[in-house]
């Protein structure tokens, strides 16, 4: 059919060429051969060999219309069929109904039904290429003969013409149809699927009740069970254990007939949903129902689920100590006595454990996929029982802050307006000697009138601010906000459910409404909220399997999330403010502290890390932190209300946010980082500090993890310049051995590209992005390597520091903002300042 199709293209351009005189036809298909080529690249890309051997195959002589001899996929004989019959129009209505009266015979499987628009472009195109090829003998014999163009109006080429000015109008026609809600239209999974007890399914966004057939389409092929029995049994399941009081089988049964339409019950059991048999706890009760059973890469996948610490730890001490041992070997092969050998063990030891991270990181993104989290389909609307308020805690001290602040919550709103969803400014005053400054009254003055402007201006009164007075600080001899931004955000939560008790002395807005919220999304002061995500947010923590469940005995969370952390990206802005950005803002990158882990976490062990911006539900959230969290001790409190709360990643919602324009804002970021990592560090003992003293420490060992992770992170600068420095000097063996582990430990993004580049052109597939990438990550990974003496500096500085404030329990609570950061070097030499900064680790460097 293709070279077919190249053929009668070719002779049709040298007719036309020559000024030969050729049918109607062909200067439709000349005009149009653009889009049969894109058909046919089409139709290669969504039928690989591998879904057309699972297409059902017809029986000979099967009784469709054309095909006696058997063997031809069952939905291509019957799209054949129905385009004949059709006369080659394309009416995705009248194919509707084709396809449903149809399976009232025979149903098709949902593989077939996807393969509809596929089969339809090679039914189109088999019958064009038939009409051409006769098109184009007519024209070579007419060219040939001499004959007049009245041969060109004779009924069968008249046909023709009418064939193929067909097949292109139906091949527009096609590539614009909604072919989602065709599937959807005559899917009688997805009929089946809809009777959900709970109500759920039919109000997701379509992209997850894709996810749930997808997974019935899997257990139907690995059982050898029909689509509808799978889903069928997936129903039942629900009508069973609906634990709805007073419901009998039948009611529940007509009720989930029902559910469409109907205002649906936010907290609905989940077991009376669908998804919890196909997507959640309950998919071993439908597996063992239908026969399921997981061999291979599943069974592996499936024990790493059931074993997931003792999986991820066990690969990454495993890796660790083979490393370890492989170089103290080398050691005591160079001669170096057992002193060395320890010593060569110890210095190793960071360097070996973040090889064997990344490594093991490595093979957990590619052995799982992305952990897509289910979502209510809210782009219409949120419902007033998901009521919902997007907050950005913040420091205003100039008019300046005030005015960008209040712009940026006025594009919020413009991005993501909606009935039920309002905006607000959660603000303190910056740190003072006194509970008031000069200037505060004018401030705040200020950032009510343009809260009041925005509320005139804008339907609804969505604009609110909340503003705390400064509280006296003993451990930071200061005025200041209590808490920082975990108090604004827990007096917030406090407010919200009716306590007048907090510090939040300024409230402009409808303050009616504020019992009624149930979800708050959280921002920082940089931070794009893109258009409709926020609704998008809010559908994903609605839904029942994403929703929070609390242990009655220990009140621990232990299924479900308070707390969603969408995946976050730099501004294209920012990203192009300097060399500096340009270099450091990849999608791979070698900035080790801030790009250690991305979504294993999540894919693993089906929770993520929160970095401070995401959506929680007020009740549930505050419920997991209570009374555990003491005053004054906690900078970086993410982390830590992330592992009490259970915080699920969106990996398929993005967020923007600024990157520091140059190196020494960038270190001054990872500075109050590690300084804020470190304040975890008695949370890895027994007994750890609350709210009412030290208690028995409860976290669970991947939770103590990953502050030991990032404990890691901080040190493996320093690590890297003691082995060097050991190395060059007094480590037994070659000093370029020494030199090759400390350099290769952060070129692991490097080599992982060059991989896949090498994979890629061996398979003869484009290669041309992983090259860009590997010359992006060369030149971090060359930039880190002349930054690792000052990073070693900083970093232990920061360490050193935040031990000694432990110890004297004084300016634990010692932060600037990022943009507050920005705003003090606005002004400054950044080149001169970052030359200053670096000398002593320079100087070092060259007296070593």
């Amino acid at each position: 059919m293709t070279q077919q199709l190249q053929d009668a293209h070719r002779h049709l351009l040298n007719a036309s060429a020559q000024d030969l005189a050729f049918p109607n036809a062909a200067e439709w298909l000349l005009d149009n051969y653009h889009m049969v080529v894109q058909a046919l690249r089409q139709i290669e890309e969504d039928l690989p060999e591998s879904y057309y051997r699972q297409l059902p195959k017809l029986a000979a002589n099967y009784p469709l219309s054309g095909f006696t001899n058997g063997g031809q996929p069952r939905i291509y004989a019957a799209v054949y069929a129905f385009w004949t019959y059709e006369e080659h129009h394309l009416d995705q209505g009248r194919l509707s109904r084709f396809v449903a009266a149809y399976q009232q015979v025979h149903a098709f499987t949902m593989g077939e039904l996807w393969a509809v628009p596929t089969m339809l472009r090679l039914a189109l195109l088999e019958t064009l290429a038939q009409a051409a090829g006769r098109l184009t003998r007519q024209a070579i014999d007419t060219g040939a003969t001499g004959s007049s163009t009245d041969a060109f109006d004779s009924p069968a080429t008249l046909k023709d013409n009418d064939v193929v000015a067909n097949c292109i109008l139906s091949l527009r026609r096609l590539n614009s149809q909604d072919w989602n809600r065709f599937f959807e239209g005559v899917s009688l999974v997805h009929q089946i699927l809809t009777k959900d007890s709970a109500g759920i399914y039919a109000r997701m966004d379509f992209a997850s009740r894709d996810r749930y057939r997808g997974v019935v389409e899997m257990l139907a092929h690995a059982t050898g069970q029909h689509d509808i029995a799978v889903a069928q049994k997936a129903i039942d399941l629900t009508i069973v254990n609906d634990d709805r009081a007073g419901a009998n089988h039948g009611e529940l049964e007509r009720t989930s007939r029902d559910n469409v339409g109907r205002a649906f019950d936010l907290d609905v059991s989940h077991r009376a949903h669908v998804g919890y048999y196909l997507f959640g706890q309950g998919r071993s009760v439908l597996e063992k129902s239908v026969g399921y059973q997981p061999r291979g890469l599943e069974g592996l996948r499936r024990g790493m689920y059931r074993y997931p610490t003792l999986a991820y730890l066990g690969g990454i001490g495993l890796l660790t100590g083979l490393i370890i041992v492989g170089f103290v070997a080398y050691a005591r092969a160079a001669g170096g006595a057992l002193p060395w050998q320890v010593a060569a063990g110890v210095l190793a030891l960071i360097p070996a454990l973040t090889l064997a991270v990344s490594l093991v990181n490595g093979v957990v993104s590619r052995l799982f996929a992305p952990r897509i989290l289910p979502k209510l389909d809210f782009q219409n609307g949120i419902p007033s029982a998901c009521r919902t308020m997007v907050v950005v805690p913040c420091l205003i001290a100039t008019e300046l802050d005030v005015t960008l602040l209040t712009s940026q919550l006025e594009l919020h709103y413009l991005r993501n307006t909606d009935a039920h969803l309002s905006f607000a400014l959660l603000s303190d005053f910056a740190d003072a000697q006194q509970a008031e400054m000069p200037e505060d009254a004018a401030l705040v003055a200020l950032a009510q009138a343009r809260i009041e402007e925005l509320n005139a201006q804008y339907p609804g009164q969505p604009f609110y601010l909340f503003h705390r007075r400064r509280q006296w600080n003993t451990t930071q001899e200061s005025w200041m906000g209590w808490e920082r931004k975990r108090g604004k955000l827990q007096e917030f939560n406090r407010l919200l459910r009716g306590h007048a008790e907090t510090s939040y002395n300024i409230r402009i807005g409808d303050l009616a409404i504020l019992p009624q919220i149930r979800y708050v999304i959280t921002l920082d002061a940089d931070t794009i909220l893109p258009r409709g995500e926020a609704n998008r947010l809010v559908g994903t923590l609605a839904h029942p399997l994403n929703r929070a469940e609390f242990d009655a005995e220990t009140g621990k969370v232990i299924a479900g999330y308070t707390v969603l952390q969408p995946r976050t990206a730099i501004k294209p802005a920012s990203a192009n403010q300097s060399l500096f950005t340009r270099v450091f803002t990849g999608d791979r990158g070698i900035d080790l502290y801030t790009r250690a882990v991305s979504d294993v976490y999540q894919d693993l062990f089906g929770v993520g890390i929160f970095v401070g911006k995401g959506i929680y539900d007020v009740d549930a959230f505050e419920r997991s932190v209570a009374g555990r969290l003491p005053d004054n001790a906690i900078l970086s409190h993410d982390l830590f209300e992330g592992i009490h709360g259970r915080v699920g990643l969106v990996t398929d919602i993005l967020l923007y946010e600024d990157y520091p324009p140059h190196y020494l804002l960038h270190v001054l970021r990872s500075y109050r980082w590690v300084r804020g990592d470190w304040q975890l560090l008695p949370w890895l003992w027994r007994r750890g500090p609350a709210q009412i003293g030290w208690v028995r420490n409860d976290l669970a060992v991947i939770d103590r993890w990953k502050i030991v992770d990032n404990l890691r992170r901080s040190l493996l600068a320093a690590a890297l310049m003691a082995l060097l420095t050991a190395g060059w000097t007094a480590l037994p063996g070659a000093a370029w051995m020494w030199t090759l582990l400390a350099v290769l430990t952060p070129a692991i993004p490097l080599l992982t590209n060059v991989a896949v580049a090498l994979v890629h052109a061996t398979k003869n597939l484009s290669y041309r992005a992983e090259l860009r990438s590997v010359r992006d990550d060369a030149l971090r990974w060359l930039l880190y390597i002349a930054f690792l003496p000052y990073e070693a500096q900083f970093m232990l500085d920061a360490i050193l520091t935040t031990l000694q404030r432990l110890f004297t329990r004084k300016n634990l609570l010692q932060w600037t903002t990022a943009a507050r950061t920005v705003h003090m070097f606005a002004g400054e030499a950044t080149h001169r300042a970052t030359l200053v900064k670096m000398l002593p680790s320079m100087l070092a460097v060259a007296t070593l």
